[in-house]
């Protein structure tokens, strides 16, 4: 029998309908707290009462807008922020194609594993793990620079935990597209890059595809595999 797998929209709503019921709970304590009748509430929040009353039984379909205002009115404000539970598949996040260019150039003594757990309990996983003799390349893969310190600062969490369970050192590789898009983001970047992300591109390539420790972290540019299946560097 196949393992059941829960996709990412049975778990967005059921993530929802907890959410939407604990901003209902703590909404109505809230208004009592301030000493507010429910027509208080919804008057000050510039809202229906019925839309008030909704949200404080938990109803999912209050908007976030009236959310706020409904916070607001009772001194609170709504905060929300993103936490990592697990990792976007590499095939569903269309970050393989990149994957398999590396490991197509990369040596023979390299061991490979792709969407690597990053330890016991930990929902996370490592993109691409490169393990040799002498270190780890924990290659992490961003199709698009969106926020270079936030997707940086993930990174390296995630490879102080990869360097908790391994003796050898654990060397953080970020793989871009090597588009000009991507140069371009890079580019404001600089002094950060030069401080954190040293090693150039052309020697982790070198070090991938001749075994070799890459001594260092760096930003890799993966572009377009070429007939005799190399990445162009």
């Amino acid at each position: 029998m196949r393992a059941f797998r829960w996709k990412p929209v049975d778990v967005g709503r059921a993530r929802a309908v907890y959410l939407a019921t604990a901003f209902g709970r703590e909404l109505r304590i809230a208004r009592v707290a301030a000493g507010l009748t429910q027509a208080q509430l919804a008057q000050l929040a510039h809202v229906s009462q019925p839309e008030a009353s909704g949200a404080e039984r938990g109803a999912v379909g209050i908007s976030l807008s009236a959310r706020c205002r409904l916070a607001a009115a009772c001194g609170h404000e709504l905060g929300w922020r993103l936490y990592p539970t697990s990792t976007v598949r590499l095939r569903d996040s269309g970050q393989l194609g990149i994957a398999q260019a590396i490991a197509t150039a990369a040596d023979s003594s390299w061991a490979i594993r792709l969407e690597a757990p990053i330890g016991p309990g930990d929902l996370r996983a490592a993109d691409m793990l490169l393990s040799g003799s002498g270190e780890i390349l924990h290659v992490e893969i961003e199709r698009a620079i969106v926020d270079l310190q936030a997707q940086l600062r993930s990174a390296q969490l995630k490879r102080q935990e990869l360097a908790r369970t391994d003796d050898r050192p654990v060397r953080l590789v970020i793989a871009v597209p090597d588009t000009r898009a991507s140069r371009r983001r890079l580019a404001p970047f600089h002094e950060l890059i030069e401080r954190t992300l040293p090693i150039p591109s052309r020697l982790i390539w070198r070090a991938i595809q001749q075994g070799d420790a890459v001594g260092g972290d760096g930003i890799l540019f993966v572009g377009a595999v070429r007939r005799d299946r190399s990445p162009r560097e």
